[in-house]
């Protein structure tokens, strides 16, 4: 069990390693306009996940509030969803910078994980409420991503470009088995939270 000064170290060092990478992913130009760019949900996971992180560094942690727990869970669900979308829908794809790929869709899934496992929740989650809102981000991302497709004529992942054969329908067969996927990384990470709570109380 890692000390609570060396855990906040380590949470520095990452979340300062997500932000540099994504920094450099912007300035060095991947290709997209800011809009597009900060419209994929790898981006806002990290983008999350570091914010969670620099959280965790800031204040000690007898002073995190059941609402920042919900947080934390919230954030290790969207970054795992990252990294394991990535793994077996994406990985396929040459990146432009490998490190920033390392960080954003290894790294930092990983860490985060081992960050909740080494530190879990203070207060015991409800697997139903963590259920609703956990999935509250996934959900207005896909209306965003698909209302902000059918404008700009643009979409971050191929499985959600209703424009390829099978349309509309394809992607909602795509959007369903990712959202089921989601739930049970939800389910997981509550189970996961409030036994390591218990086991270390």
């Amino acid at each position: 069990m890692l000390s609570e000064p060396v855990l906040r170290v380590c949470r520095g060092l990452l979340a300062l390693a997500a932000l540099t990478a994504i920094g450099y992913d912007v300035a060095a130009g991947p290709g997209v306009s800011d809009a597009d760019y900060f419209s994929y949900f790898t981006v806002l996971s990290n983008l999350f996940a570091s914010a969670m992180l620099l959280y965790g560094v800031l204040r000690p942690a007898r002073e995190r509030s059941g609402t920042i727990e919900m947080f934390r869970g919230a954030a290790v669900v969207y970054i795992l969803t990252t990294g394991i979308v990535y793994l077996l829908l994406l990985s396929g794809h040459a990146p432009a910078y490998p490190w920033v790929n390392a960080i954003l869709h290894y790294v930092m899934p990983v860490a985060v994980t081992f960050d909740w496992l080494l530190d879990p929740p203070h207060v015991r989650l409800d697997p139903a409420r963590t259920v609703v809102l956990w999935m509250a981000f996934p959900l207005l991302y896909i209306i965003y991503t698909l209302a902000r497709g059918a404008i700009v004529s643009w979409y971050p992942y191929l499985f959600v470009n209703p424009h390829r054969s099978g349309g509309y329908l394809l992607v909602a067969g795509d959007c369903l088995a990712v959202g089921i996927g989601i739930i049970a990384l939800i389910a997981t990470t509550t189970w996961a939270g409030n036994h390591r709570r218990e086991a270390l109380s």
